[in-house]
């Protein structure tokens, strides 16, 4: 086979950017594999791209799609510990290796890191082309749509609270916008830490699934002044750490809910970049922000193990072949899905 079918964006703009062409094969490098995909998640990433790059430059025309998984259909020259047939994930993240930031264990900051469907082409398509050292494998437990949807969610939720955030046992963590893949993973990775876990979403349907996750405490922040609520709840203290994904429109709040000494970790800002702040709260309460970017493989490894183990689960919304491509990206914009949205290959 020569040609493949992908879900090429052709352009910043609507959903009709994003058009099913055929393409060729991808053929691996001396240290690459090729995946024959099987499922790819998607993610907000793939609709904030699609509408415009934030952080410079993305090649067009481009396949999306950074949550692969597959079996691995060939192998570099060079590669070795893996073999053909074997079924993998991908950890997203490409970096140089050799920076400062590499060097001592942060590649999420590499000044050259660069993201699979982002900067190179994804997995929105029957075959990818990956580095070998991005791989994992794939939980056995798992099928492939269900391990989709966990490489990004479970890397970013793992870095923000327990790499940077480094959340301890007895803590109040406050999970915001339950129904988000890296907030659904958050609930679950903040109880198996040991912490009291509360979360916001928008509906009684989500605030059910959110519990079930094992959130002890979740506010509806369409109904409720969450803020107050998270206050009565915790004494007036408020909550150790934030896990904040939303962006502008949350921040504010996310510091009046922190108790003193508290830690806010975003991760995101699809609702905003800015907002007013008063910083006087900041020094006053020695409140820290956290900034965390993505996740290491190591992050997404140690999840991965918790998965194995039956401690993590998968959350998935809803299933859609690659036709259905436009689809996804609707559900993602309205806001309306608890968990991933996972493209499936057969």
């Amino acid at each position: 086979m020569t040609t493949m079918t992908a879900a090429v964006l052709q352009r910043h703009g609507d959903l009709d950017a994003i058009a099913l062409q055929q393409v060729p094969v991808p053929q691996p490098g001396p240290r690459d594999v090729r995946i024959r995909v099987r499922a790819c998640a998607l993610n907000w990433l793939d609709v904030a791209i699609r509408h415009g790059p934030k952080f410079g430059a993305i090649p067009l025309p481009l396949i999306g799609g950074g949550d692969i998984c597959g079996v691995i259909e060939a192998l570099g020259s060079e590669v070795s510990g893996w073999q053909v047939g074997d079924e993998v994930l991908v950890y997203p993240l490409l970096t140089c290796g050799v920076c400062e930031f590499c060097r001592r264990g942060e590649p999420t900051i590499c000044p050259q890191h660069r993201i699979i469907g982002e900067h190179v082409n994804g997995g929105l398509a029957e075959y990818v082309v990956v580095p070998a050292a991005n791989l994992l494998p794939k939980p056995a437990r798992l099928s492939f749509v269900e391990a989709a949807a966990l490489p990004v969610v479970c890397m970013t939720a793992w870095h923000m609270l327990i790499t940077v955030g480094q959340l301890r046992v007895g803590e109040y963590a406050l999970i915001l916008g339950a129904g988000g893949g890296v907030a659904s993973i958050g609930i679950q990775i903040a109880r198996q830490a040991g912490a009291h876990v509360f979360a916001t979403t928008s509906s009684p349907e989500k605030a059910a699934r959110a519990t079930a996750l094992g959130a002890q405490q979740v506010f509806n922040y369409r109904e409720q002044d969450w803020v107050q609520e998270v206050l009565a709840v915790t004494g007036g203290r408020g909550v150790d750490l934030v896990q904040d994904n939303v962006g502008g429109a949350t921040w504010a709040q996310s510091l009046r809910a922190l108790a003193r000494g508290g830690r806010l970790v975003p991760c995101g800002s699809h609702s905003g970049t800015t907002f007013a702040l008063d910083i006087t709260q900041i020094y006053h309460r020695q409140l820290r922000i956290l900034g965390s970017n993505g996740g290491t493989y190591q992050d997404l490894a140690a999840a991965l193990a918790l998965v194995e183990a039956g401690h993590l689960s998968p959350v998935i919304d809803t299933v859609l072949p690659l036709s259905e491509i436009h689809q996804g990206h609707r559900l993602l914009e309205a806001g309306q899905h608890f968990g991933k949205v996972v493209i499936e290959i057969p």
